[in-house]
């Protein structure tokens, strides 16, 4: 194969939008590495006579290798000990498309959708895919189609609205709460704590989390608490963006292995939801 520059050009392009595809689809990040990275390996071994639409051809690859995947793993998702979390983004360390929402929030309200109802919503939302090319990318029609992505956007709908704090109120969030993870002082987070507030961690059946989501302000403030005197001694913390959202990465003492990743959500109100990563394997990728 000649080595093509223009090529290699139009995949510096569309990678950003395609790894956020890829990730919305999955929630997998190195799975969505490798399904991009095969599509442009096809891609750039077939001859340009053979693709006529660049966009189609590649949002077309990446959806069906999403969807492949989703289906080889949907009986270990479903057995999934307690609930089951997208791995995390570290801000700036990842390059997807920065226009695309890939909150947590967001993550698992595409969890809701049938595998093709989020196909058809992602290349809607990323691509701006309009129902004739759905309805040719998908072998249906237009009405369906068309279908599909309002059956998807009703199942949505129903989402709050994600409140968007000012940066200089933001550090200051962020560096209270890792004072209050490393002190052990958590008074001041549980204060902005919403009275039915969401919590849910994942562990994978593999380390200690909560089997259940917990819902109150009452039994997420004694799960908190619970965390921080078992594991203040062995953890340091620090304030960082994840998914676009506050964080908090613990890592630990004696080897500096991110051991937990809490990701906080917040609305006008205070603190609304907050998410456990603990699960080992979805945190391999943010390991320095």
């Amino acid at each position: 194969m000649n080595f093509n520059f223009d090529l290699c050009r139009r995949c510096y392009c569309y990678r950003p939008t395609l790894l956020s595809i890829a990730y919305r689809m999955t929630g997998e990040v190195m799975v969505s590495e490798d399904i991009v990275q095969e599509t442009f390996l096809k891609w750039m071994n077939r001859s340009e006579e053979m693709i006529q639409d660049d966009k189609a051809y590649l949002a077309k690859s990446v959806i069906n290798a999403s969807l492949n995947h989703l289906a080889k793993v949907k009986r270990e998702r479903e057995a999934y000990k307690g609930p089951w979390l997208p791995e995390p983004i570290l801000a700036d360390s990842y390059a997807i498309d920065a226009k695309l929402d890939i909150s947590y929030g967001f993550m698992l309200l595409l969890e809701k959708l049938a595998p093709l109802e989020r196909a058809v919503f992602v290349l809607k939302e990323s691509f701006d895919f309009d129902y004739a090319e759905l309805a040719q990318l998908f072998d249906t029609t237009e009405a369906n189609g068309r279908q599909l992505y309002h059956r998807a956007k009703e199942k949505i709908s129903g989402a709050r609205r994600r409140f968007t704090i000012d940066p200089p109120q933001q550090q200051l969030l962020l560096e209270a709460f890792a004072q209050a993870s490393e002190t052990g002082n958590i008074d001041v987070l549980i204060q902005l704590f919403k009275s039915d507030i969401e919590l849910y961690s994942d562990g994978g059946g593999k380390v200690i989390a909560a089997l259940k989501p917990l819902f109150g302000s009452a039994i997420a403030a004694q799960f908190m608490r619970s965390i921080v005197s078992q594991q203040r001694d062995l953890l340091d913390a620090r304030p960082a963006l994840v998914n676009g959202e506050l964080a908090i990465l613990f890592t630990q003492k004696d080897n500096q292995m991110l051991n937990t990743v809490m990701i906080i959500e917040l609305d006008e109100a205070g603190i609304s939801r907050i998410y456990f990563v603990r699960n080992p394997d979805k945190l391999v990728h943010m390991q320095n």
